[in-house]
């Protein structure tokens, strides 16, 4: 990298996007035990522990694409806004 406001840019979206994969591989995790517990001891707690993870996959996860695709767009539009735009003079 030469250009230091890239890694600024792309630092929020590289940490939600890591958070969505963390939370999937919690998420499969999870349903692998559940697997399990659905042979034996509570097969209701556990069809329910399955259908969040399915959940989270079809609904929540696919969000993690759009954070991977702003963090790759570069910093070049985010940095050419004037810094006297945020300030407010009323």
């Amino acid at each position: 990298m030469t250009n230091p406001d890239e890694v600024g840019a792309a630092a929020v979206d590289y940490l939600r996007y890591s958070g969505y994969a963390v939370s999937a591989w919690l998420w499969a995790r999870m349903a692998l035990t559940a697997e399990r517990l659905r042979q034996g001891t509570d097969p209701v707690y556990a069809a329910s522990k399955i259908d969040l993870a399915k959940f989270y996959y079809v609904r929540i996860l696919p969000r993690m694409i759009s954070h991977r695709d702003v963090m790759l767009a570069g910093g070049d539009t985010l940095m050419h806004v004037e810094s006297a735009v945020f300030v407010a003079d009323h």
